[in-house]
């Protein structure tokens, strides 16, 4: 008992705050970034915390788990199973097909059954079960199988919790409190990669890193019980007022993708898609225009580009880099660290340079850093310096803010009035297109070629969005358009104020 306690004593450390850390993760690199991560996560707490509802803590801690998730699923699998990339890029593209099934069917069974929190409360119920199996699966089907039920059901959580802060809003405050959800929903994924990375420094001198993994597994499943358990005490029951989703406003003030990962996974769903018009949109004369469907290949190719590159992200740093379980997490903490305070001043940027501007330099930015890592992997059997690897991910993140605000706002602004609706749908969905097919494409590129190439594939099909993005006219301000809140006349190409109701359907 006595050398027992002084093993433990000999791994602590004692900081000059009175803070006592375990030195073999408060010494690590990715222990570094976890902290650096949380201290900057506080910080952006203090302009905003008096006014969040308190049933935004289960959205947050829902977030929490499926953040610490994102990362931890591809490590179960190729650490834990020994399984290559390509069965990470073939889960990756399952769960993303049953990511956009569930995303057109949770929306029309919480109108139809005029409900909204019981969707809310079983969505966060089967993320608990989703995370105890994959955490006693011992087979890759098993892992798939569970999986594709954790994207399913988290599709309600996406269609329905943006509905529940309007409904029990005035119209003037929409924007504000649908903001103020968003940076919950980034906040609690950032925080989740913190504990990834903490929870794995941990218990990895415990219990082994395979042991340290499916142990964490265990505590998100606690993480998504104690979610449902919020939700049910704390999430309103509202009246649905907005089963047509005629709010077209607060995606282009907002964006929905607010997390980057290897899979379909959007923070909110504003609006559905209605497949029975896809042919009349695509092929009819009164469909979209043909700047609107060049936009949509554009993303096509966008996201495919960005799905080569993350799917394999997680493996090619562990594998790769030879980087523990812990700094794998610390490196995306960086990168989401950069999404979560970058994020706020977005639109402002937006305002003075007009979303295809935006649009083309997120997507040049992202270019150079994939065909840099890609010649750097193709060419050099070496790591990175850690600064360099640091300032990668850091414009990684910041690239990603501007691209999906500007992007969801080019999807709406592109399209006939009356299409807009049914525009960002597809946008939606043309986005989950692209992530299945990077994850089959990536994983057997990956698998056969290596990581360089894939990622210098990457940089292509980035390349080509571009290239079809240059060829967009930006788009005009429309007649009547008008600053509701500021009293002031139609937006420019890159104003972002929220219109609360708009008249397409």
């Amino acid at each position: 008992m006595g050398s027992s306690a002084t093993s433990w004593r000999n791994r602590l450390e004692t900081r000059p705050d009175g803070a006592i850390l375990p030195r073999t993760f408060r010494g690590s690199r990715g222990g570094q970034f976890a902290f650096m991560g949380l201290t900057l996560m506080i910080a952006s707490l203090k302009n905003w915390k008096d006014s969040v509802a308190p049933w935004y803590s289960a959205t947050g801690l829902a977030s929490l788990v499926m953040g610490t998730s994102s990362v931890l699923i591809p490590l179960m699998i190729a650490e834990v199973l020994g399984r290559s990339v390509g069965a990470v890029g073939i889960l990756s593209s399952v769960v993303s097909l049953i990511g956009v099934i569930g995303s057109l069917i949770w929306g029309r069974l919480s109108d139809a059954a005029e409900r909204r929190k019981p969707f809310i409360v079983l969505s966060y119920a089967m993320l608990s079960l989703s995370f105890l199996g994959i955490g006693l699966s011992h087979a890759f089907s098993t892992v798939l199988t569970w999986n594709m039920v954790l994207n399913f059901f988290w599709a309600a959580n996406a269609s329905i919790t943006v509905l529940i802060v309007i409904e029990n809003r005035e119209r003037s405050e929409w924007e504000e409190r649908i903001g103020h959800l968003n940076q919950i929903v980034a906040l609690g994924w950032l925080s989740g990669l913190i504990l990834g990375s903490a929870g794995l420094g941990l218990a990895g001198s415990l219990l082994g890193e395979k042991g340290a993994i499916r142990a964490l597994f265990f505590v998100l499943a606690g993480g998504g019980a104690g979610a449902a358990i919020l939700a049910m005490r704390f999430v309103p029951r509202t009246k649905p007022r907005f089963t047509r989703r005629r709010f077209r406003g607060m995606i282009v003030a907002l964006g929905n993708f607010l997390i980057e990962t290897g899979r379909f996974r959007p923070a909110h769903l504003y609006h559905r898609l209605n497949p029975r018009r896809l042919p009349e949109l695509l092929f009819c004369e009164g469909g979209l225009r043909r700047e609107t469907k060049i936009f949509l290949w554009g993303t096509l190719l966008a996201f495919t580009g960005f799905g080569f590159f993350f799917v394999p992200l997680p493996i090619l740093l562990a594998q790769r880099f030879g980087f523990p379980s812990s700094l794998v997490f610390g490196y995306f903490v960086v990168m989401n660290a950069a999404i979560v305070f970058v994020y706020p001043s977005v639109s402002q940027r937006i305002k003075r340079s007009g979303n295809r501007a935006i649009q083309m330099r997120s997507l040049l930015a992202r270019f150079g850093l994939f065909l840099g890592m890609g010649i750097y992997l193709t060419l050099s059997q070496g790591v990175p310096p850690t600064w360099l690897l640091i300032a990668f991910f850091l414009v990684l993140g910041a690239s990603w803010s501007f691209f999906q605000l500007s992007g969801v706002a080019l999807a709406s602004r592109l399209a006939k009035p009356e299409n807009r609706g049914q525009a960002l749908g597809l946008y939606n969905a043309v986005a989950g297109l692209g992530t299945i097919i990077a994850g089959i494409g990536s994983g057997l590129t990956a698998d056969h070629l290596g990581y360089g190439p894939t990622v210098l594939v990457a940089a292509l099909l980035v390349s080509g969005a571009i290239a079809v993005f240059y060829r967009l006219p930006a788009p005009q301000p429309e007649q009547g358009e008008v600053q509701e809140e500021k009293g002031k006349p139609a937006r420019t190409e890159g104003t972002m104020r929220a219109e609360p109701v708009s008249s397409q359907g």
